[in-house]
């Protein structure tokens, strides 16, 4: 053998696959050195790569003003590069993310979005016209970054099953979601609209609970403040909500529309959201028409005394209600529509 071994005239002896193999196994077995493993690398590089996430999250985690002079523009650029290197991570095609990335991406989410919100810069609760609403809606100076995270939030949601997310997104996370749908930035609400709606539709085991805080919403708006710049985000949301219900309806979701959507017509604010409430009021009345007397009631229980803008709306609603209301039900509501007609007929308004 040692003459093989030192003849220039021998060859290398060509290892297989195999034979490879079971020499490394060998070495390995007599001095205990690790060998190279195609799988422990591919592992290592994982790893790796879910320790610069969580860097990254990390990193994201601090939080700007965006009003103190004293803050860095270039550590804003910073972290907002990082935001999107994290939601670069996140639209990656790869393996369900696991407990150690999801508890700390659910963090940063929740210090970044559930943040005090700057006081009203409206004097009154009422815009002179619907569309004026983006005229003198405020603009946060932190959406730059909040853009991104509601994007990663999004992604979070359609990419991980909402069994394993649940036990990060829970109630007081949907709690604290809502409540975000007070801010003045018109931008945030439509981001927040879309978040909120694919939870609901993926997370059914939420949709109960869901409802009930935005039902609290509106009533706590209805009848104590008046002062809530998303109403008519949640209505949206809604009006998705209904057009879903079978028929017939349960009693449940009648009493939504007797004791929530009707009393909203009531509010100052009303022209701001009118559009999406009388959506929803007129998905009732189409699914039953036999809810159109109680709908007609409801209207002109709340009519204006003064207010011609309102006046007009709610004409253009009864107009609509009165294609949908059951024919034996519009004759025992006739008198009172027509009534009311020929009151809006003497006003001098020109509308």
């Amino acid at each position: 053998m040692g003459v093989l071994r030192n003849s220039p005239k021998a060859s290398p002896i060509k290892k297989s696959a195999t034979l490879q193999h079971l020499f490394d196994l060998e070495a390995n077995n007599s001095n205990g050195t690790k060998i190279y493993s195609p799988k422990s690398s591919k592992q290592s590089i994982t790893e790796s790569e879910y320790g610069e996430i969580l860097s990254i999250i990390s990193h994201c985690c601090s939080i700007f003003t965006f009003t103190d002079p004293l803050e860095s523009p270039s550590e804003q650029d910073v972290k907002r590069l990082k935001l999107f290197q994290l939601l670069s991570f996140m639209k990656k095609p790869k393996k369900p993310l696991p407990e150690e990335i999801i508890r700390p991406l659910v963090s940063m989410l929740s210090a970044n979005l559930f943040r005090p919100l700057p006081p009203s810069a409206k004097r009154t609760v009422v815009c002179e016209l619907p569309e004026d609403e983006d005229l003198v809606s405020t603009l946060s100076p932190a959406w730059p970054h909040l853009q991104v995270v509601y994007d990663i939030l999004l992604r979070l949601v359609l990419s991980i099953d909402p069994k394993v997310l649940r036990g990060f997104v829970d109630e007081r996370f949907l709690v604290n979601l809502l409540s975000v749908f007070q801010t003045e930035d018109r931008r945030e609400r439509d981001n927040l609209k879309n978040v909120y709606h694919r939870i609901y539709s993926k997370f059914t085991f939420y949709r109960a609970i869901m409802r009930k805080s935005m039902k609290d919403v509106f009533l706590h708006y209805v009848f104590e403040s008046e002062k809530h710049s998303g109403i008519g985000e949640l209505l949206e949301i809604w009006g998705s909500i209904i057009n879903g219900f079978t028929v017939p309806l349960k009693e449940e979701h009648k009493l939504f529309l007797m004791r929530v959507l009707i009393p909203l017509h009531k509010a100052k604010g009303m022209p701001v959201y009118h559009r999406q409430l009388a959506y929803c009021v007129n998905q009732f009345v189409q699914k039953e028409p036999m809810l159109g007397g109680t709908v007609v009631r409801g209207i002109l229980k709340y009519w204006p005394a003064t207010n011609c803008q309102k006046e007009v709306l709610l004409i253009d609603e009864l107009e609509e209600l009165v294609e949908n209301i059951d024919p034996d039900h519009y004759r025992k509501l006739a008198l009172l529509i027509c009534t009311q007609i020929s009151r809006c007929l003497n006003s001098l308004n020109s509308q």
